[in-house]
């Protein structure tokens, strides 16, 4: 049996192509911006990043999504060369907001001259690969003078997946992408 093949053109070739391209995007995108001020020099190397706020959802606050968050914007700014900790006090938790004044006074008690506190302000993970709900992370962070308490800069960040995809990967695959774009918003 011998098979036929139609002669197919190159314009049906990249229609099809850019289909099947638009099937795995599935609407996925990542966006943070700078919502005000300018970038944090790399003179200020020293930096100081506060548990961020849990998310809640449906009421229910959803425990270390906050402190996972913060970590990995540590480790972001870390790559950019600078000294940056983590905040290690009963005072700061992600179950509870951080007070400015205090944050600053703190991370200033500890030599840091920047102290970063955030907010995640969505977090959405779909049961399963199935299960027609899209992740989404949300976080707005802010950068104070810890002299001062002045907000020196703030970015927010947003992430949401595909309208379906072929595995189970859970919303927690975009805190490394979302912190690199947010500290990128921040810092020169």
């Amino acid at each position: 049996m011998k098979l036929t093949y139609k002669n197919v053109s190159k314009g049906g070739i990249l229609i099809f192509v850019l289909l099947i391209g638009l099937l795995f995007q599935g609407c996925a995108s990542l966006k943070a911006n700078r919502d005000m001020g300018v970038k944090i020099s790399k003179a200020e190397n020293k930096i100081m990043v506060f548990p961020f706020r849990n998310p809640y959802y449906k009421g229910v606050e959803l425990e270390g999504i906050g402190d996972t968050f913060a970590i990995s914007v540590v480790g972001e700014i870390q790559s950019t060369g600078r000294t940056c900790a983590l905040a290690e006090s009963d005072a700061f938790k992600a179950n509870k907001s951080v007070k400015v004044d205090d944050a600053c006074a703190y991370a200033h008690q500890k030599g840091a001259g920047i102290a970063v506190i955030g907010v995640v302000t969505e977090w959405l993970d779909g049961a399963t690969q199935w299960s027609g709900t899209v992740d989404v992370a949300s976080v707005t962070v802010n950068a104070y003078n810890t002299e001062n308490c002045n907000l020196i800069s703030s970015a927010s960040g947003r992430q949401n997946g595909q309208w379906f995809t072929f595995v189970n990967a859970p919303a927690t695959r975009f805190m490394r992408p979302l912190s690199q774009e947010i500290v990128q918003a921040l810092f020169e």
